[in-house]
């Protein structure tokens, strides 16, 4: 309500100011992404620690796979445009604490830089995903929707370890019903990464562009079906 009354300003700094109480604690800072005459909009991002993370398969049932500690990303967007208003939360990527502590083990990260590293991988990992869906509607493109699938990311030296599952932190969660996600599960340095891996990573390359063109899209598309592979989401990692 704050931000469909603040649409009408022409002083967004005052919008923000306004939007931040409102949305607090929940989310620190509220940032301004756009605003003109086109479209007005303002996201906030939010890390969240949490002991309890429930993770699912990517079936609709509900069965509880197992549950975890992890650090959650989520975002949340208020936008104007034409006269429509929305307000939506979403998220899109959480990492274990196993696989921080496997950053930490294996020279990847540091406990002054591990926050910075953890977000950083957290955007990469929505910017994965939000490749594959639109909105809070999880599509795969020509991989089968709901099925699970291991994906392996290069990072620093080594590679990360993505699964597509769904989670539902039962004590923080803003939705009742478990959120579909990328999931990273651990950190394999180089000398853990067999010649079948460092193919499947070949050509990765993730735009860092606010406006990702037609042709960074299909590239993404294509790396992500060609390095995607099933797998069973009760099936722990062989390297851990």
């Amino acid at each position: 309500m704050a931000f469909q009354e603040s649409a009408y300003s022409k002083k967004p700094g005052r919008v923000v100011k306004r939007v931040s109480k409102h949305v607090s604690p929940a989310f620190d800072v509220v940032h301004l992404a756009q605003w003109d005459k086109v479209m007005k909009a303002v996201f906030a991002v939010r890390l969240a620690s949490v002991r309890e993370t429930d993770v699912f398969d990517m079936h609709a049932d509900e069965e509880k796979v197992f549950s975890e500690r992890s650090v959650i990303i989520s975002d949340l967007l208020m936008l104007s445009k034409g006269g429509d208003f929305s307000a939506k939360i979403n998220i899109s990527a959480n990492i274990s604490h196993h696989a921080i502590s496997r950053l930490l083990e294996r020279g990847a990260s540091n406990p002054e830089l591990i926050e910075n590293d953890v977000l950083e991988i957290l955007q990469q990992a929505r910017s994965l995903r939000d490749f594959l869906s639109s909105g809070l509607n999880h599509s795969l493109t020509k991989l089968k929707d709901g099925m699970t699938y291991d994906l392996i990311v290069p990072y620093r030296d080594g590679a990360l370890i993505l699964r597509t599952l769904r989670i539902n932190a039962t004590q923080q969660s803003f939705f009742s019903s478990p959120m579909p996600v990328f999931s990273v599960r651990t950190y394999l340095d180089n000398s853990m990464l067999s010649d079948r891996q460092h193919a499947r990573m070949e050509g990765f390359r993730l735009s860092r562009d606010p406006l990702i063109s037609n042709e960074d899209c299909q590239r993404t598309l294509a790396w992500l079906q060609k390095n995607a592979e099933e797998t069973d989401p009760r099936r722990r990692l062989m390297v851990e």
